[in-house]
């Protein structure tokens, strides 16, 4: 994964720091690159987002100390297995031990019955720190009648390149060792780590141009959940294989179109981002090996990742796009030498959180040549596919291509997607690759990408419909219920209701579903889980009446609120919902109302209670544990009423006028913990002087891996241990002091 922003190698006391590291211990520093990983670590230091792991299942017993043989030769062999990385202040450094390092030892855990699947997923969830210790560790799980070896390598010195070739290099020596003989020449030469070529002057050129302009706020699907708070990236899989009919499809388009069935799929996987909001300007992620011809069976961290960028015009056809996916394919991977993370502090954008990257969907293509038969000490094994739990992206797609078959694996992050709406775009994949096969030219905005199933969820269907004004007889569809069973109630007023028992998004329930829809950007209406805005549906079907409001369709015929159309704001650039920011600061215990104003890019809150010292502060605190910095207030107001319009709705230009007649009171800095992190802020990002107390760290130039020196920094003054996610989400002083204080008080 790039890392959250700026991820290139430190300077100045931090370099110097480096330099005299190195010289001690021959230590390297670590290229862009890794220190993305690095930081995704520090960042998420409980998980291993960053394991590879890897499995295979023999019926009977494996012989332990073969195994530990055979790992030992493979670390002794393997220079890259022998690299260690030590997490500094200046940053990360990298270490090759001696031949005579120790491998690790191979655990063994014994399973009293059944399939050991969730104790394989814990080990491979198990996260491996940079602490100067190998980057692998090995076990062995014991069945009542199968052993199952797993392995799980750091992603530092590992990618799935090197999966088949270690599996194979392992079940040579373990064979060897198993039955007494000496190990194969082969695996007994030393195999040097392979350092990847420095950037090309001309590639980063090219990277500099076809990423020109671009804004990844446009990412967002309309079928994602709202973002928690503190992400976690826990993840999980949908596996799909496409049917025969498909895959012949697929096949034909190959031949149809002139292009690689790589970029006929990559195409398409960006019209289905396309049709649930994406874009229309794309990027996606797609790895590539980047190892040369002479060393494709080196174990090591070898792959880049290419920004493949997009524009997906609705007046176009699909074989125009296929055109224009190919020329980026094309001149991508002829620029492969980059790493992204090398050019990703070049392109200009807010970071307002650490998973702001270049990309949040990915793309990997994989031929799958017929397997080899393995066997480990002359028993058959099988590999058995293993996931960690997470998912670095909010989506990835995973094409396994064979002679006779087209595999997908759908990896998705559980926080921003539910399983049904990640198999729902599975099932959508396979149904756009059908339409785009038959209708090639037509204009893309024109095709309907909703499957089969979409179309036997409750609800009016997906026809497209004519929208029109209201009239009196429409009153007669505004009915719903706060609860199933509950009265019935004009859609504002039921909304009203959910809002007052602090519920968020409003849930209510149509009395009739025929009557409701849900409705896209160019009129179709939209499928349960996709967000539009919600009309009602008059008796003939063909016309529709908006309502204002911006939901969604649940599947079990509930619909979902999430703020009237005209008072959503562009934020950090994204689009927020005013309710939802003031359902979270009504939570607060003192607060008994809530408005959120939005001008010029700034959000203020706006909250009546009782007046004391501090309560702005706390409310503060109170939204930013609960929300996302992306829609988090700029500062926090009270006062003794909150204006209307004649409407109903919140007098915004008097709240801001209000505000701009009340200048920000002067902070209460007990213990001057403020000015020692603003003093912090001068020295790290070269100020003249100290920064003022709500200057982002981030938008004076601040970068990961300078935001991980100022975590140590802030240890080192304060006393009080942070996360590096902690400076994402209190960016400013005062916010991090405010954080500071919190963790004081919770201990």
């Amino acid at each position: 994964m790039q890392s959250a922003e700026k991820a290139k190698p430190a300077d100045g006391a931090a370099a110097a720091l480096l330099a005299a590291l190195t010289q001690k211990r021959r230590l390297d520093a670590a290229t862009p690159k890794e220190s993305a990983l690095w930081l995704l670590d520090r960042l998420l230091p409980d998980a291993g987002v960053n394991n590879v792991p890897l499995a295979v299942r023999v019926d009977g017993r494996l012989d332990t100390a073969a195994l530990q043989a055979a790992v030992d030769a493979l670390v002794r062999r393997h220079e890259v297995l022998r690299t260690v990385y030590l997490d500094r202040q200046a940053g990360l450094v990298r270490e090759v031990l001696g031949e005579d390092t120790p491998a690790p030892r191979v655990e063994v855990h014994d399973i009293v019955a059944g399939v050991p699947e969730k104790a394989l997923r814990e080990f491979a969830a198990t996260p491996i720190r940079c602490d100067g210790r190998l980057m692998l560790r090995v076990a062995v799980f014991r069945g009542p009648d199968a052993d199952t070896l797993a392995v799980v390598v750091h992603h530092l010195v590992f990618d799935a390149v090197s999966v088949p070739v270690l599996i194979a290099e392992l079940a040579a020596a373990y064979d060897a060792r198993a039955t007494g003989r000496d190990l194969p020449d082969e695996l007994r030469a030393p195999a040097p780590a392979l350092r990847d070529a420095a950037p090309r002057e001309e590639s980063l050129a090219y990277w500099r141009s076809a990423l020109d302009g671009f804004d990844p706020a446009g990412l967002d699907l309309d079928c994602t959940r709202l973002a928690p708070a503190r992400a976690t990236l826990v993840g999980d899989t949908v596996l799909r294989v496409l049917d025969d009919e498909t895959r012949d499809l697929v096949r034909g388009l190959q031949r149809t179109l002139r292009a690689p069935e790589a970029v006929i799929l990559l195409t398409a996987f960006c019209l289905l981002l396309a049709a649930h909001g994406a874009g229309p300007d794309l990027v996606v992620g797609s790895p590539v090996n980047i190892r040369p011809p002479e060393a494709q069976s080196a174990i090591g961290y070898h792959v880049n990742t290419l920004p493949l960028r997009l524009t997906v015009d609705s007046g176009r056809g699909f074989r125009d796009l296929v055109k224009e996916a190919r020329t980026a394919f094309f001149g991508a991977l002829a620029h492969s030498d980059v790493p992204v993370d090398a050019i990703a502090h070049e392109t200009v954008r807010e970071t307002v959180s650490w998973r702001d990257t270049l990309f949040q969907h990915m793309f990997n293509y994989v031929p799958v040549e017929p397997a080899q038969p393995l066997t480990l000490g002359g028993v058959p094994a099988r590999p058995l596919h293993l996931e960690t739990g997470f998912s670095k992206f909010d989506l990835e797609l995973f094409v396994q291509s064979g002679a006779d078959h087209i595999g997908l694996r759908v990896l998705y992050c559980s926080e921003v997607l539910d399983r049904a709406d990640a198999e729902a775009l599975a099932h959508r994949y396979a149904t756009l690759l059908h339409t785009v096969a038959a209708e090639p030219d037509r204009p893309v905005g024109e095709l309907d990408v909703w499957s089969a199933e979409d179309r036997a969820l409750p609800g009016p269907g997906t026809a497209r419909s004519v929208p029109d004004t209201a009239v009196d007889a429409d009153r007669d569809l505004d009915a719903f219920r706060t609860a199933p069973d509950g009265s019935a109630l004009g859609l504002a007023d039921a909304a009203a209701r959910c809002a007052a028992d602090g519920g968020y998004p409003y849930v209510v329930h149509p009395l009739d579903a025929r009557h409701v829809a849900v409705v896209g950007r160019a009129g179709n209406r939209l499928p349960a889980g996709v967000r539009g805005e919600v009309c009602l549906v008059r008796p003939d079907g063909a016309t529709h009446v908006a309502t204002g409001w911006t939901g969604s369709l649940r599947r079990d015929g509930a619909l979902e609120l999430y703020g009237h159309a005209e008072r959503a704001a562009l934020l950090h650039g994204r689009v927020v919902h005013p309710e939802r920011v003031e359902a979270v600061l009504l939570a607060h215990p003192e607060v008994t109302g809530a408005a959120l104003a939005v001008a010029d890019g700034t959000a203020l809150a706006f909250v009546t209670a009782d007046e004391r010292p501090g309560l702005a502060d706390d409310v503060a605190g109170h939204a930013a544990r609960l929300l996302p910095r992306a829609v988090q207030p700029a500062r926090v107001i009270r006062t003794d009423v909150l204006p209307l319009r004649p409407d109903g709705g919140w007098d915004t230009a008097a709240l801001l006028a209000s505000a701009a007649a009340e200048p920000e009171s002067e902070l209460d800095d007990p213990g001057g913990l403020v000015g020692d992190l603003r003093g912090l802020w001068r020295d790290l990002l070269d100020l003249a002087e100290p920064a003022d107390a709500n200057a982002d760290f981030f938008s004076l130039g601040g970068h990961s891996l300078l935001g991980a020196q100022l975590v140590q920094r802030v240890d080192d003054v304060t006393g009080t241990r942070i996360r590096l996610a902690d400076l994402f989400d209190n960016p400013t002083p005062r916010s991090l002091a405010r954080h500071l204080r919190a963790l004081r008080d919770d201990s």
